[in-house]
């Protein structure tokens, strides 16, 4: 699912710019992908859409909140059902939308990790206990959650939420007991 990088969906400042909202998509199997920051233009028929709903429905908003959600009801019924988009071969997004045919789960399944990896489970201050004596700091998001490690050799391990790829901390870098690090994303 592609999205910006604001609230809830994304954080510039997260690994990955994951937040507690892209970890249930994850679970759920979906994908989070993020624009660019500060480039609306790669997620552009979303930024227009915005653009028309806020000609249509807040400049000016409306006298009180009755008749400001009539204002937003008729936007999604012209939107959604009444005007052609010419991105879509002049048909409105109602006519091109097919429904999902996957169930909605009850329960998210649990997640079985390749066997080679070192699976810990994320404290509830987003971090994972590394040998003992030293912290590796992922995210409070995933607090209560269990991460998979993979040994790439040379001291060098990579962080995973289920199949996505979180970082990679260096347990070289951890010489002094009750030390922490940060996952970093680049592997270059």
């Amino acid at each position: 699912m592609h999205t910006d990088n604001g609230s809830p969906f994304g954080s510039v400042r997260a690994i990955q710019r994951f937040t507690q909202l892209s970890y249930w998509f994850i679970e759920l199997g979906i994908k989070p992908v993020f624009s660019d920051p500060a480039h609306p233009e790669q997620n552009g028929r979303h930024e227009r859409m915005h653009r028309d709903l806020k000609a249509a429905c807040a400049k000016p908003s409306a006298y009180d909140l009755k008749a400001q959600q009539r204002r937003l009801n008729h936007f999604v019924k012209e939107y959604n059902h009444i005007r052609p988009h010419e991105a879509l071969d002049m048909k409105t997004p109602a006519h091109m939308h097919d429904f999902s045919t996957r169930p909605f789960p009850e329960r998210i399944p649990d997640f079985d990790y390749d066997s080679t990896y070192k699976i810990l489970k994320v404290t509830r201050n987003g971090a994972i206990r590394w040998k003992t004596y030293y912290w590796v700091y992922l995210t409070a998001a995933l607090k209560g959650k269990y991460v998979g490690l993979e040994d790439s050799g040379n001291g060098i391990w990579k962080a995973y939420y289920r199949d996505v790829f979180l970082g990679f901390f260096d347990e070289r870098h951890l010489r002094s007991k009750e030390s922490s690090t940060r996952l970093e994303t680049n592997l270059v």
